[in-house]
C-alpha cells in the first residue's frame, strides 16, 4: 500500500513562489561571485594595470611617486592597488559565502539564512569603503552588487514571516 504523507499545515509549504525564486537568483549570484572574485585575487596584477591604462577616465588618475624615480611616475586610480584588489577579493569570496549559505538556509525556512545574507552584503560594502574609500568610478561593479544585495534584503525581509526561529 502506498503511503501518502499527511496534509498537514507543517508538511504544507505556504511561502509564495516568488519566494523559492529568489533564493535560487541569490544562490546563483553568489555562486557567480565567488568565481569573479576568484579569478580577481589571481589576476589582481592584470586587472590593476588595465583599470590604470590610458582607457581610464582621466579624473580618477593618481601619479604615484613612491617608487623613487621622478621621471617615470606609477600611474594608479585612487587606492587602486594590487594588494589592496587582492584584500577586496578575498573579502568577495567571504562575503559571497556568506550569501551563499543564507540562501541554502532560506531555501530551507530557516531564518538564520537571512541574517547571514545581511551580514554577507554588509562585509562587501564595508570591505569596498574600507580599501577604496569613496571611489565609486573605479569598482563601479562592486557597487552595483552592493546595490542589489540591498535590494534582495528588502525583497527578503518583506518574506521574513515564512521563515521559522530557530
Amino acid at each position: 500500500m502506498l503511503h501518502l504523507p499527511s496534509l498537514t499545515p507543517s508538511y504544507l509549504s505556504h511561502r509564495p513562489l516568488f519566494f523559492p525564486i529568489l533564493c535560487l537568483l541569490t544562490f546563483f549570484g553568489s555562486v557567480t561571485g565567488l568565481v569573479f572574485n576568484g579569478v580577481g585575487y589571481f589576476n589582481a596584477e592584470t586587472l590593476v594595470n588595465k583599470i590604470a591604462s590610458n582607457d581610464a577616465n582621466s579624473r580618477l588618475r593618481v601619479l604615484d611617486y613612491s617608487n623613487g624615480d621622478l621621471a617615470t611616475p606609477f600611474v594608479r586610480i585612487g587606492n587602486i592597488t594590487e594588494a589592496n584588489y587582492k584584500k577586496f577579493s578575498i573579502g568577495g569570496v567571504v562575503s559571497c559565502i556568506l550569501c551563499l549559505v543564507g540562501s541554502v538556509l532560506m531555501y530551507r525556512g530557516k531564518r538564520n539564512g537571512f541574517y547571514s545574507l545581511v551580514l554577507g552584503v554588509f562585509f562587501n560594502l564595508i570591505s569596498h569603503f574600507l580599501l577604496f574609500g569613496d571611489n565609486f568610478g573605479a569598482m563601479g561593479f562592486s557597487m552595483v552588487a552592493s546595490i542589489i544585495g540591498l535590494i534582495i534584503i528588502v525583497l527578503f525581509s518583506l518574506h521574513l514571516k515564512y521563515l521559522e526561529e530557530e
